[in-house]
C-alpha cells in the first residue's frame, strides 16, 4: 500500500503532466456581427448633380423647411390632438393617427427613393415654362423636377406671413417648405397612393373637413395648408398667426391663386397646380401633357 507521501507525489506528477493552457481547454468559436437593423437607411433627401451650387443650396434649404413644417405640424398635433381650432379646421372630428403619420413619415422616413433633378429630362419645363416643377410619375416614378421658375419664385419659410401674405388667399405653394411637402406626397416612397389631392383649394378643404369627409386626414393640400397655419400662429406671429379674413370666401381671391411675383396681392395672381406650379393662368387642356388635366379651379395636376 502507497504511503500518504508516495500517493501525494504521483498526484502531482500527474496533474503536472495534464495540459494547463487556457486556450487549449477551450472549443473554437466565431463571433458573428449582425448589422445594425436600420442598416442602409438614408436620412437626408437626395439633390441630382444636374443641380448646381446655387440650385442645389436653395433646394437644401427648402427641403429642410419642409421638415421643419412637418415637424412642428405633427408637434402640434400629439400635444393638442383633434382637440386643436386648427386640427378642427382641417380635418373635423376625425382621429389623429393618420395625420401624424403623414407628417412623420417626412420627418423620419427612408429618404433613398426620393431624387430632386434641376434639368428637364420630360421637356415640360421647356414647354410650360412657367411651371415650378414636376413628378416624372410613370417616367421615373422617384424623380421630381424642379424647373428654373421655383428659383425665383419661391419663399423661405423664415418670411411666412410676410409682405401681405394669408393662408387662406395665397397659394399654399408660394413657400419652399409648402410645395416641397407637395411635391414628397407625389413621390410613392411618401404619399404611397393615399395621400393625395381630393378637394379643390382652400374653401374645399374646409367644407370637407366639415363634412368630416374621410379623405380629410390624408388630402395633401390639407396637410399643406395645415402645417402652414400652425407654423404661422406657433412660431412666426405667436397667438397671431395669419389665417387671413374670416366670413364667406370672397370669389375673385380664393385660395388657390398663387402670386405671380413674390410681393403681388392675391386679386392679381394667378393659378397655383398640384403637381406643377405655374405663376400664370393655367393652360387649356390642349396644351398640358397627356398625363396631365385641369381642376375646376384652374390647377393642374399631373399623374
Amino acid at each position: 500500500m502507497l504511503s500518504p507521501l508516495v500517493f501525494t507525489l504521483f498526484v502531482l506528477a500527474v496533474v503536472s503532466a495534464a495540459p494547463t493552457s487556457l486556450d487549449e481547454r477551450q472549443a473554437a468559436f466565431e463571433i458573428t456581427e449582425q448589422q445594425p437593423w436600420n442598416a442602409g437607411a438614408v436620412t437626408e433627401f437626395r439633390i441630382h448633380p444636374s443641380c448646381n451650387a446655387s440650385q442645389a443650396y436653395q433646394l437644401r434649404q427648402g427641403l429642410n423647411d419642409a421638415v421643419e413644417l412637418a415637424q412642428h405640424a405633427k408637434d402640434h398635433v400629439l400635444r393638442w390632438g383633434n382637440s386643436s381650432e386648427f386640427y378642427r379646421r382641417y380635418f373635423g372630428n376625425a382621429p389623429s393617427p393618420e395625420v401624424i403619420g403623414a407628417f412623420d413619415i417626412i420627418v423620419n422616413g427612408n429618404k433613398a427613393n426620393a431624387l430632386f433633378r434641376c434639368d428637364d429630362p420630360d421637356r415640360n419645363c421647356q414647354n410650360m415654362p412657367t411651371w415650378g416643377g414636376h413628378w416624372r410619375g410613370a417616367n421615373a416614378t422617384e424623380e421630381t423636377v424642379i424647373c428654373p421658375t421655383s428659383f425665383f419664385e419661391r419663399r423661405p419659410l423664415s418670411t411666412l406671413c410676410a409682405q401681405g401674405y394669408n393662408v387662406r388667399e395665397y397659394s399654399r405653394l408660394l413657400y419652399w417648405g409648402s410645395d416641397l411637402l407637395h411635391r414628397l406626397y407625389h413621390v410613392p416612397a411618401f404619399g404611397q397612393a393615399y395621400i393625395d389631392h381630393y378637394s379643390e383649394g382652400y374653401e374645399g378643404i374646409i367644407e370637407s373637413a366639415a363634412n368630416n369627409n374621410p379623405n380629410s386626414t390624408h388630402d395633401s393640400d390639407g396637410l399643406q395648408y395645415f402645417a402652414l397655419d400652425v407654423y404661422a400662429y406657433d412660431i412666426i406671429l405667436p397667438g397671431e398667426g395669419c389665417p387671413g379674413p374670416s366670413g364667406p370666401p370672397n370669389t375673385e381671391t380664393s385660395s388657390t391663386p398663387a402670386p405671380s411675383s413674390m410681393g403681388a396681392p392675391p386679386s392679381a395672381s394667378a393659378t397655383s397646380t398640384a403637381t406643377a406650379t405655374s405663376a400664370e393662368p393655367a393652360a387649356s387642356e390642349t396644351t398640358l401633357p397627356d398625363n396631365c388635366h385641369t381642376h375646376s379651379d384652374g390647377s393642374i395636376h399631373c399623374i
